[in-house]
């Protein structure tokens, strides 16, 4: 008989889970396995290794499954039995907790053909928490549970053993994901609030229409540049500071409205100019050599206006800090993208190549200008 799959744990007689120490010896211990139905034999001695083994030596049952089957439902009881689990971080808003129940059910059923999940647990003050249990090499459910508008736990089971599975599911918080938590959902613009913090969910679809879509003004991960994105009965939303939505929004339009100006300023410039024209020029060279040396008092004129306005603007404060002061700026290329700084690291530092200056205060690579 092969002996890589001996188990310390098995069914008993009212599928009931069972420890090889707490049954009798050999097949007085009324054990069978839960996938495969077959028989168990108790092993207590030191010669064959301790715990269950299948009684038969021609059986087709997949070890490996079987294993699986009983991992399965011990962890199905442990929650039934203790009544509580470790519940992870939802998104770094609201810390790790446990949760303790009043009233726990499960279904014992390792492959479904249904939507429910594999345990359904309760809590003193009326919410209601679904837990399904998964493995990287194994889907239990032939359809996706439908865990919309309620509070859904995934735990994948596929690292533990029967040994280590009590203490992860009680002490530990990894291999575990929120699928869905509605109630935390609902209390992540309050819980902001009670920091100080105005923020709004915005569904990430109609960002894409968003004026500073670009620059986007959501809240980001813990230590990343990466924007923070909760998703939520199917949908996948964006935290939208607004008090720094609408400073950006409005020095946006500020831009727009500057560059406007100064494209109608360049129509009227050159309207004065078409004005000037004189066709009564004997030859072509003479009329171009009267438009050269009109563009050329046009540009003059805007270098001095350049000039004047060097001498007039006021110096940066020394504690300010934008994208335009660092090293890192390409300024030759500022003049494409009028109101953005151009990171010439901006591939490496994973900001945008079209830079908001306002980078500058997060920055870790800024560098000001001697």
């Amino acid at each position: 008989m092969n002996n890589d799959f001996v188990f310390s744990w098995a069914e008993n007689a009212v599928g009931k889970m069972v420890h090889v120490d707490d049954v009798p010896r050999g097949l007085q211990c009324n054990c069978t396995c839960p996938h495969c139905h077959e028989k168990l034999m108790a092993r207590h001695g030191d010669i064959r290794e301790h715990g269950f083994a299948h009684h038969s030596d021609n059986r087709g049952a997949n070890l490996k499954i079987c294993y699986m089957v009983i991992l399965y439902k011990l962890a199905e009881q442990i929650i039934q039995t203790h009544k509580k689990i470790l519940a992870p971080s939802y998104y770094g808003i609201f810390p790790q907790k446990v949760l303790e129940f009043v009233d726990v059910k499960i279904d014992s059923r390792y492959e479904r053909e249904d939507k429910q999940p594999d345990v359904i647990a309760n809590t003193s003050d009326g919410k209601q928490y679904l837990i399904e249990f998964t493995f990287d090499y194994k889907v239990q459910h032939k359809k996706a549970i439908d865990y919309k508008n309620l509070n859904c736990l995934e735990i994948n089971l596929s690292g533990q053993t029967l040994e280590s599975v009590e203490k992860f599911l009680l002490e530990d918080t990894s291999d575990r994901k929120w699928l869905n938590n509605q109630d935390y959902f609902d209390n992540i613009v309050h819980r902001y609030k009670t920091a100080n913090k105005v923020i709004e969910l915005k569904e990430e679809k109609d960002c894409q229409t968003c004026e500073l879509r670009l620059s986007c003004t959501g809240a980001r991960q813990s230590n990343s540049y990466a924007l923070l994105v909760i998703e939520n009965s199917g949908k996948r939303y964006r935290l939208c500071k607004t008090d720094q939505f609408s400073q950006q929004l409005e020095a946006l339009h500020q831009r727009q409205k500057e560059q406007e100006e100064i494209r109608k300023r360049e129509q009227e410039r050159l309207r004065q100019y078409e004005q000037k024209w004189e066709p009564e020029y004997v030859s072509l060279e003479q009329a171009e050599a009267k438009r050269r040396e009109e563009y050329r008092k046009i540009y003059e004129e805007e270098q001095e206006e350049n000039r004047r306005e060097e001498l007039t603007t006021p110096s940066y404060d020394p504690n300010e800090k934008t994208c335009f002061m660092c090293e890192c700026n390409l300024s030759w290329m500022n003049n494409r993208n009028p109101g953005y700084a151009n990171c010439g690291c901006y591939s490496t530092m994973g900001v945008s190549k079209r830079t908001p200056p306002q980078m500058a205060l997060t920055c870790r690579g800024f560098k000001r200008k001697n």
